[in-house]
Parts: structure tokens; sequence; C-alpha cells
């Protein structure tokens, strides 16, 4: 019994030793200085990590012997044998790349890369399609820091009354967070990604943005997008026209484990172009991609950020046949506005799966998924499984902005600052004011002179708006709104004003529902084509009062939600009274004798009494929005779409029914249908498609007509892919079938970039072309050519429009950039 019992102590001790954890650290240099983002790997393994930001590493193995491999872009591989039996500490010296160039069979006058980069081409599309499916886990750390503010900051949070005590957070870091994934993928283009722990800085209600998807670069695509940072894909170093973008140079080969691999410097032929600088690592023999070190810099176009470094670098995981990445490093630089500074977002991938089996509807549409409580892990979780060591500086962040969180998350603490905040000042009178209660995540809206609205036109004469707004806000993303407005005209002096609910209550389905009772003057084209403001500056500087006006009384109520993914239902029911109004001044600033303002009736221009007569309707509208293959993200409460690759269709029903001392009484059937197709470097191509009639009009008023969004003034406010520019506002409304087509290309600098001087001014041109029909008109065509992201937020047109029976029509329109 007792041989028994010591058999069985001496296995299980046995047992106990072999599982025992130990830890392997250290810090990775070379030429005396701290390597940061080293990648730290097991030989013939995916297990390993990266050293932090000041070159640290930790590694958690097993007791037992193994191989340790340490690698860093543009530094020697080193590999060490280590008996891990307890803790253990390891300083690693890397050198930097001995390179030696070896004869190459060159043509005359050709750099030796060329013939490298050429087979690396033809594997191309091989290593794009070697792997069929895989799963892997990663931990990525993000952080963003701030280096030097404005100057005049203080000045200018003193002159807008905030507090100056503010500025203090405003500098050093600004976000770290931290998050661990699992990434499942499957060819051609289905991925999933869940993440399980996620950790930000001072706030631990918040979930990370670190997605492996957003930082997955995959060179061996023609094209690489950054959607993120530029509108326009970029030229990979192996694009089967790569010749025609880059310029090569062979640095020299570096040899190791029995391979040879070439360093390649890849320069952009054109500074302008869409391309990467830096240098790539391929492989002798194979023509596969080991590592990259590339930048895109402000010449190449890329927004928010002044510099984006990439750096990658693979291992093998099947032998040597299969390289998949490992370390994945995004750096950027970024200036604005005075701020300068700078951040990362480091990858630490492992444990590839390049065989797994996927339930049959594993990937539907789902391609991240948040879990409950991943951002629940405490500080010994993240102590046990944080793949790459925190710095001094990550350290005390955590430590500081954790502290702060828990003070600003008392009650006390959110009073005191309301009561300072919620202070009246001068400017408040301006701009407007807010009061907010922190406790119960509300707030109140009241507009200031400036915010408000003052405008003029022929019906009211000068007219004042009055808005307000109560928010209420719950930790599950439920929210209500409680909004209202009031409308004085001092020449007819007529009052008007609504009141509005609106509840958010069910965030991850979007549903919500809402009621409002409004009298109130509308525009006739309820869509509101025409801007009071510039309606205002027309009237009273060039004798022209486009907005036509009546008055509208009564209740709406509508509901919203997801059916199911990619299908959503919108409803609305409104009973109303609508009145005639008519011109009741003339007044205005500049007097052009010529010119004669028209009547309020959009129908008869100079006649006075041809107005409606006062009638109701009682109207429901139902619309299906239909989305295909609608991707999105989930997390606990919400939902975030993705997008499509598919267009989305609109179908809408409406229906006025002549009940309750109602007189309307029709039937209205229309659907629409719009997509974005993204044509690579040579842009992207957008279009809408609507049509429809009324399938019933026994009772039809002019405000219920199909109306068009047209423009007859110098500005384009409205969307560009659903307008016309040169359209008159109401004549052509249609009362029983109509169909138009809206068309835009967007180049984003294809042609631009490719012309002296002019590409300087990073502007981007657009061309489009526009078509409408319907039984009040046969057809009517408009060209538009056009400049956008002029100072990145204007666009102006040159149009041209033509009807029947008309002669050309054209123009220049300026507005808003709306392609972002």
């Amino acid at each position: 019994m007792v041989k028994k019992l010591l058999v069985i102590y001496f296995i299980l001790f046995g047992f106990v030793a072999y599982s025992q954890s130990y830890v392997l650290s250290g810090k990775i240099s070379g030429d005396k200085e701290a390597l940061p983002f080293a990648t730290i790997m097991v030989k013939g393994t995916t297990m390993g990590t990266n050293s932090n930001a000041n070159g640290l590493y930790t590694l958690k193995l097993n007791a037992g012997v193994y191989e340790i491999v340490y690698q860093y872009i543009g530094f020697t591989k080193k590999t060490i044998r280590v008996d891990l039996n307890g803790d253990k500490q390891l300083n690693v010296e890397l050198i930097a790349e001995g390179v030696s160039l070896k004869e190459v069979e060159i043509k005359a006058g050709e750099d030796p890369s060329y013939p490298i980069i050429r087979k690396a081409i033809k594997k191309r599309k091989y290593y794009l399609n070697q792997v069929d499916a895989y799963t892997c886990k990663a931990y990525i750390k993000g952080l963003q820091r701030i280096n030097s503010l404005p100057k005049n900051l203080k000045s200018l949070i003193k002159i807008s009354g905030g507090d100056l005590s503010d500025t203090a957070d405003m500098k050093g870091v600004v976000y770290l967070s931290e998050s661990e994934s699992k990434y499942h993928f499957r060819k051609p283009d289905d991925e999933k990604e869940i993440m399980f722990s996620s950790k930000v800085s001072g706030d631990n209600k918040s979930f990370s943005f670190n997605q492996l998807s957003d930082m997955k670069m995959n060179f061996y695509n023609n094209l690489v997008e950054i959607s993120n940072l530029s509108d326009r894909p970029f030229t990979s170093p192996i694009h089967d026209n790569a010749f025609l973008f880059y310029k090569f140079y062979l640095l020299g080969t570096i040899t190791g484990d029995g391979k040879t691999i070439n360093k390649i410097k890849v320069v952009p032929k054109r500074k302008t172009d869409p391309c990467f600088n830096g240098i790539i690592y391929i492989q002798d023999s194979t023509w596969r991609i080991t590592g990259a070190d590339l930048m895109l810099t402000k010449d190449a176009k890329i927004d928010f950020v002044d510099t984006l470094y990439i750096k990658q670098l693979f291992s093998p995981v099947l032998g040597d046949s299969i390289w998949m990445p490992v370390t994945l490093n995004f750096g950027f630089d970024f200036k604005a506005f005075g701020f300068k500074g700078k951040g990362f977002f480091n990858a630490n991938i492992k444990e590839y799966d390049l065989a797994p089996v996927y339930p049959k509807k594993f990937f539907k549409n789902e391609v991240l998924k948040v879990e409950e409580g991943a951002n629940k892990k405490d500080s010994l979780y993240w102590e046990t499984n944080r793949a790459v060591p925190l710095t001094q500086e990550e350290v005390n962040d955590y430590r500081q902005k954790d502290s702060i969180a828990k003070v600003r998350g008392t009650d006390r603490y959110k009073d005191s600052v309301d009561k300072k905040n919620n202070r009246f000042k001068f400017n408040d009178a301006f701009m407007g004011y807010t009061y907010n209660n922190s406790k119960k995540n509300l707030s109140i809206s009241l507009p200031g002179i400036i915010t408000n609205g003052v405008q003029y036109n022929t019906v009211e004469g000068l007219n004042l708006s009055y808005r307000f707004s109560i928010n209420k806000s719950y930790e599950d993303y439920r929210r209500y709104s409680i909004y209202g407005r009031s409308r004085y005209g001092f020449s007819n002096k007529l009052w008007g004003g609504e009141l509005g609910f609106n509840y958010l209550i069910k965030p991850e389905k979007f549903r919500s529902f809402g009621v409002k009772l409004k009298s109130i003057a509308e525009q006739y084209n309820q869509m509101d084509p025409i801007s009071p403001l510039i309606n205002s500056l027309y009237t009273l500087l060039l004798n022209k009062n486009y907005m036509k006006i009546f008055r509208e009384t009564g209740v709406e109520a509508n509901y919203y939600s997801e059916l199911v993914n990619g299908v959503y239902l919108s409803s609305i029911v409104r009973y109303m009274q609508r009145d005639p109004l008519k011109n009741t001044t003339n007044l205005l600033l500049i007097d052009d004798k010529h010119l004669l303002f028209t009547s309020n009736d959009p129908r008869h221009s100079f006649n006075h009494d041809s107005l409606f007569s006062t009638n109701r309707a009682l109207t429901a509208e139902i619309t299906f929005q239909i989305r295909f293959k609608q991707k999105y993200y989930t997390m606990p409460h919400q939902k975030i779409i993705s997008g499509s690759k598919y267009p989305k269709l609109n179908v809408t029903y409406k229906r006025a029914f002549p009940v309750l001392g109602t007189s309307a009484d029709y039937d209205l059937l229309s659907a629409s249908l719009n997509d974005d197709i993204k044509l690579g470097l040579f842009g992207k191509f957008s279009y809408r498609l609507r049509g429809g009639g009324f399938l019933d009009t026994k009772k039809l008023y002019f405000m219920d007509f199909k109306y068009f969004l047209g423009n007859q003034t110098i500005f384009n406010t409205n969307d560009y892919l659903s307008s016309f520019r040169l359209l008159p506002y109401y004549i052509f409304s249609a009362d029983r079938w109509f169909g138009e087509a809206h068309g835009e290309h967007h180049f984003n600098g294809f042609i631009i970039n490719k012309i002296p001087l002019i590409k300087k001014l990073k502007v981007q041109e657009v061309v489009g072309a526009h078509f409408l029909t319907s039984n009040k008109l046969d057809y009517y065509y408009e060209l538009n050519f056009g400049l956008e992201k002029i100072f990145k937020v204007i666009r102006i047109d040159y149009v041209l429009g033509y009807a029947p029976n008309t002669k050309l029509n054209q123009g220049f329109t300026v507005g808003i950039n709306t392609s972002f």
C-alpha cells in the first residue's frame, strides 16, 4: 500500500513539475538601443510574444528546453537555446543586418532586384490563395500620445469660458487599450473576429477598437485598402504592374537557417501615387514575402495622420511551406490644428490552426463579436495573460486614469462638476446653454442668439425659431429625447411650434418609436430642398423668393426597427390639416426693378388668389429597407453596421385614407436602389435609381405630389446623389408616375495626381449624370463636372441641364463635400 502511494506521489509530482509555467523575460537591444515590438518566438511553433515600446519582453512557457528566436526587421535574427526550469532573465543584443550582394544574372543597366520582383509577382496569386482557412489568436495594444498643444489653446479656452485645468488631460497618453481576440478566416472572404477581453485606460465601460481585421494588410493583393485613412487603395510592391508604379533597389542578401532573404528597397516613381515607400524582404527560391518595413506619407494622400509606418514579420507555421504573419505593427505621426503626436497599434499573433472545422452557419454576416464581460476582466487576469509587458508610462497611465475614473464616477464629483459647468456664462447667450445632470445622464439644451434660427421669407417676413431638447441616456444604450421648437413670423403675426418625443428602446435592433404634435409652416416639398438661410439671402438681396410654404397642423407617430439582419421596417402615421399661406411682405435690401416676388403658390407664380383650400389628410406610410448580406459588429446592447458589397433596396407604400373628416385619397408605391462600387485605383462609382407611381388618385393635393430635389441657386445643400443642380423646385412635380437615375464617379485623384503643380492642390475630380422622367416631363438630363475636397470640404461643379423645348441650361454650384 505504501509503495502504491509513493508511486502515485512521484507521478503527480512529475506531472506538476512538467506542467509548471515559468517566465522568460529580458530586454532586446540593437546598436545599444532598445528595439520596440521585436518578435520573440519558440522555434518551430507560433508561440511567442513581442517586446514593448522599451524593448522589454516576457514569455510564459512550461518547464523544458526551447530554442528561442529573437527577430527585428533590419537586424540579424538570433536563436538561443534555453533550459527553462525556473523564471529566467535573458537580455539579447541583436546585430544590424550584415548584407552582402551576391551575383545575380541581370540585364544590362537593370538593378538586381528586378528579376527577384518579377518572380515574386509570378508567385503572388499562389501565396494569396495558399491557405483556404485558418484561425489564430491576437493580442493587440494601441496607444496614442499628444506631445505638444497649440500655443494659443489656453487663450481660446479662456475666451470660450472653458476650464483651463482641462488642458492637463490633453497632453501625454490620450488613449491606451489592450484586447485579446480569436480571428477566423475562410476563403474567399469570410471572416469573423471574437474579442474576449478588452481594457481601456480610464474607462472600464468602453471596449477597445483594436481589430486584427483592420491590421491585416495583405501585400499579395494587387491593391491594399486602408479604408479609415484613404478613399483610394494603395498599390502593392508586387502588384502585377508594379514596375509602372515603383523603382526597386537590391540592398543585399541575408542568409541564415539555410535560407537566403533578399532585402529590397521600394520607391514610388511619382510621389503622389498611392504607393508605399520602404523595404520588403523576399525569400530566395520560394519568392515569398517574409517581412516588410514600409510607410505612407501625406504625398500618398492619406488622411488624419502625416505618416503611417507598417511593419510585418512572417514566420513558418507548417514546416517551411506556409508562412503567416506573427507580428503586425502600425505606427503613426499626426499634426493638426497645432496638436502634434504619435501612436501605434501592435498585434502579436499566435496559435495558428490551418485546418479549422466550422459549424454550418458560423460565419453568416457577423464579422466582429465582443463578448459580454470582455471589459470586466480584472488586473490579475491581465497580469497573467498580457502577451506584451507594459512600459512604465503605460503602468502609470492605467494607475492614474483608473484612479481618476473612480473619483469621477462618484456622485459627489459629478455634482461638483455639474455645479460649475451649469453656471450661465455670458457667451452662453450667444452660443447656447446646456444643463447637465451627470448622475442621471440627463441634459437640457437651449439655443443662443447665434444658433437660433433667424430667417426671412415673403410669407412670414422676419421669423424667429427657438429650439430646445431634453436628452436622457442609460448604460445599456437606451435613450430618449423630448424636443420642440417655436416659430413666430413678424409680418403675418403667426405663431407656430412642435413638440416631439423619441425613444430608442432596443439599440441592438435600432428599435425606436416617437410621436409629434405640430402646427407650423413647412415647405411643400417635405425633403426641404431649399435651405432657409439661402432662401433668406436670395430673397433679401436678389429678389428671388424660391421657398413656398403652407401651414401643417396635427399629430404623427413613427416606428423603426430591424426585423432580421439587413431588413428594416419604417412606418409613420400622420393626421394633418393643411392650410394655405400667402405673401404678406415685399421688403428687401437690394431692389431689382426688373424682378418681382412670385406668389406663394408654386404652380401659379403671379396669381396670389389661386392657393388651395384648407384640407385634412390621414396617411400611413410603410417602408422596407433591405441591405443584402449586411455585415455587422455586435457588442453588448449594440449593433454596428459595417456595410455590404450588395445594393440597398427600399420599397415604400403610402396610403391616404378619406376618413375622420379627411379628404385626401390616394395610393403611392415607390422603390429605390443604390450602391457604391469600388473600382480600385480608378475610384468609386455611386448610383441611385428611384421610381414609382400613384396607383389611385381620387383626391390628391399639391403637397401630396411626388417632389424631386431641385436647385435654383448657386449653393447646393442637398445630397449630391439624390438631387438635380439646375432643376426648378416645383413645376415638374409628378402626380401620376416618375423615374429618376443618378450616377457619379469619384476619381479620387486618379487624373489630377498626374498633372504637375495641380496635383499639389490635393483636390479630386468627380463627374456625374442625372436623369428624370415623369408624366409632367418627358425627360430631363444633367451632366456635372466637378472638383471636390477643396480645402478638404468644399466641392464646385460645372453643370449642364437640358429638357425638351428649352435651351441648354448651365451654371456652377458650390457645396459641402459629402463623399467621405
